[in-house]
């Protein structure tokens, strides 16, 4: 009952529903499609009459409008602006090739396969290359699905101009980003993220031990802490350091209060009274973060001296006692952290604006080797297009294109056979429940046209709001706006529908089959490469961190390093992510790699940028550089094994910090916080323990013992 009492708080509630659209991009994303689509309709339905055009003139114009306000997703503005008025270009040479070459049926899908090749094939030059493939695919099948006709060509053309200015209007004119609200608004989700992991620890301390959930639970929260610190750095620039060491500061005291909670539980060594303070200490620390309150503050105060003074009794060297030490500092720590960080964002200028607008670059990816994957999937999506064509034409001579449509799709934004896998289920789930609600709602609004309209604009929101959440809730809501639209048509019939569950299973059916025996990329050879990433990430981030860690050392580039770290990371569990729940079981190996190079990412971070370096003496610091060289160099040497698939061989980095720690003198053997010298050593032998971790799980995968280390 505690539990769900905890998990319904309405504050804690609005957390969750305010963070779950950190900038209300989604929210855009789903109100520039209903504007541009009501718009488009609005003007080209009343050009339509005057001209004499069928309603298909609208209805392309329309869909043109609303994919074109959506597609561009460049680096900059002003990429992004560029990329939309060039959307013309390929949407209305496809409008024209699909009107022209869908009168010889052989001919049109003979074109239509060479524009499902060279919009694939375009997604090797990044973003724009992406979207100017989706929208020239989508103009050849709206051609197709609206049955346009060769006398309605000019004016075809002309609604399509219509609807790249619509789309471009309402995208950076009507519905434009602006990067000072969305930096205040991340700001805000970012402290409503860290409210929300606490609240969802106050529940931990009282637990009696720590299961395979709450572990997964744990993760979970320093994923949401994770993403939601880069959503973050994504706006900010590299004129803003003091902010983003700020955020980064209280992020990883997030963290440290994670590990000393897990910690209070497995050791189990503290009374219930203790832990029930330390519960309290939580939700008071929770409140302080959220609202800012120094009356929490003072509460939170209270509950840990009351945690101290629970293990006063206790030996300098019992558990219990170093367990409330590590929770009462990290709590303290966060606390401070986030008093530190501002509830307003700065002011940018204009330069700044654009600049944090453009976001953070990804890293660059390493060159491929053999076929570009653009290239790989263009012959997989085109070969599978082709027999969709002609098995969804047995099926249905006039909507065979809808098994084509799903083979294509499924293609889109995947790698690796385990992503097309997912992506084909999420297509077939989402049509068979799309269906379902069609069938419910056509029989509802048949006949009341405000409802089928305001039903259509309704459908195409929900369907751009939730596509970055799931893929199968937008076919969801595309299926249901197909069923009102042919109610709307007057086209609407059960049979249509069921004709599209099979058409999908057809699309979907031979796009997996097509992934699976030409030219495959395995899932786990795509997450052993990305994590050879991760591990590159981490040798450049000891080196700076580490190795070459001095009181000059500019935070700027220190950050820069930690968050590439962060984003392969986050590029890691994306690749992952098909390995998740029951399929674990068809490559444990391997998930147990993406475990340990996840963990080790962790500690690595806990070295606080290196803080402690300089704070050491001369003897120490030189010590703790040494094995900051070799922990790189042992990450530099998985890296390499894992992709030469041999077994590594590392030098253990534990006799050079025994070297260092003992090298410690006076106040730097019990200094506390970020800086503390012990902790710095304490993350450093965890990340050695690791990476030789990684090393086992690596030959054991390949098949060979790990060789002796020197």
């Amino acid at each position: 009952m505690r539990d769900l009492k905890r998990l319904l708080h309405p504050a804690h509630l609005w957390d969750l529903f305010v963070t779950s659209d950190p900038a209300l991009g989604r929210l855009r994303q789903g109100m520039r499609a209903v504007v541009s689509a009501g718009l488009a309709a609005l003007l080209l339905s009343r050009l339509a009459r005057w001209l004499g055009e069928p309603p298909t003139v609208t209805l392309v114009g329309t869909m043109v409008a609303m994919m074109g306000s959506q597609l561009a997703t460049d680096p900059s503005p002003r990429a992004q602006r560029m990329t939309t008025l060039l959307m013309l270009l390929p949407a209305t040479a496809s409008i024209v090739l699909g009107t022209l070459a869908s009168r010889i049926p052989l001919l049109g899908a003979a074109a239509f396969a060479v524009t499902i090749f060279l919009a694939t094939f375009a997604r090797r030059f990044g973003p724009r290359g992406l979207a100017l493939g989706m929208i020239g695919f989508f103009a050849f099948f709206n051609a197709l699905f609206f049955h346009a006709q060769l006398a309605q060509l000019p004016a075809l053309a002309g609604a399509t101009v219509v609807g790249i200015g619509l789309a471009y209007t309402v995208r950076f004119g009507l519905i434009r980003d602006r990067a000072r609200l969305d930096l205040q608004r991340f700001l805000r989700t970012f402290r409503k993220t860290v409210a929300i992991v606490l609240w969802n620890l106050t529940d931990l301390p009282e637990r009696p031990r720590m299961t395979r959930s709450l572990l997964r639970r744990l993760g979970r929260e320093q994923d949401r802490l994770n993403d939601s610190a880069l959503a973050v750095e994504e706006l900010l620039t590299r004129c803003q350091p003091a902010l983003r060491l700020r955020i980064f500061d209280l992020e990883l005291a997030v963290s440290r209060v994670l590990g000393a909670v897990q910690q209070v539980v497995e050791s189990d060594a503290l009374v219930p009274d203790a832990r029930r303070e330390i519960r309290q200490a939580l939700a008071a620390a929770r409140t302080f973060v959220r609202e800012g309150d120094p009356a929490a503050r003072r509460l939170m105060q209270e509950h840990i001296e009351h945690v101290r003074n629970s293990v006063s009794g206790m030996p300098e060297d019992a558990p219990g006692r170093a367990d409330a030490r590590r929770l009462s500092n990290s709590i303290s720590d966060l606390v401070e952290a986030a008093a530190q960080l501002p509830h307003k964002a700065p002011r940018l200028a204009p330069g700044q604006a654009a600049a944090a607008t453009a976001g953070t670059r990804p890293p660059e990816q390493p060159a491929e080797k053999g076929l570009h994957p653009a290239t790989r999937q263009a012959i997989q999506v085109t070969v599978a297009s082709v027999l969709a064509m002609v098995v969804g034409h047995a099926v249905s001579a006039d909507r065979w294109y809808w098994a084509v449509i799903t083979t294509f799709v499924i293609f889109t934004r995947t790698r690796t056979l385990g992503d097309t896998l997912q992506r084909a289920w999420a297509r077939v789930l989402g049509t068979l429940l799309g269906v379902i609600a069609g069938l419910l709602l056509a029989g509802l609004v048949v006949g009341h046209r405000t409802v089928e309209l305001a039903g259509v604009f309704v459908c195409i929101f929900f369907g751009f709001y939730l596509i970055q959440l799931s893929y199968a809730w937008m076919v969801f809501w595309f299926t249901t706006l197909i069923s009102i639209l042919y109610s709307l048509l007057g086209l609407f019939s059960p049979g249509l529908l069921y004709l599209r569950i099979e058409e999908t299973l057809i699309g979907a059916g031979l796009g997996v089959l097509i992934a699976i025996i030409l030219l495959p990329e395995g899932t786990t050879v795509h997450i052993h490469a990305t994590a050879r990433q991760v591990l590159s990430a981490v040798c450049d981030y000891l080196e700076e961190a580490v190795v070459n860690r001095s009181k000059e050392s500019d935070p700027a580039r220190l950050i820069d390093a930690a968050r590439t770290l962060d984003a392969r990371l986050r590029d890691l569990r994306t690749a992952a992510r098909p390995l998740n729940g029951r399929l674990v079981r068809f490559a444990p190996r391997t998930a147990r790699t993406v475990h340990a190079v996840s963990e080790l990412v962790l500690f690595v971070r806990h070295l606080a940028l290196g803080k402690g370096v300089p704070e050491v003496n001369e003897a120490a610091r030189e010590w703790i550089r040494q094995a900051g060289v070799r922990l790189a160099s042992n990450a530099r040497a998985l890296e390499r094994a894992l992709e030469r698939k041999e077994a590594p061989l590392l030098e253990p980095a534990m006799p050079l910090l025994e070297k260092a720690r003992q090298s410690l003198a006076g106040e730097e053997t019990v200094r506390r916080g970020p800086a503390s010298p012990p902790i710095l050593l304490h993350w450093l032998a965890r990340v050695d323990d690791t990476l030789n971790l990684i090393a086992r799980t690596a030959s054991a995968f390949r098949g060979r013992a790990l060789p002796q280390r020197t």
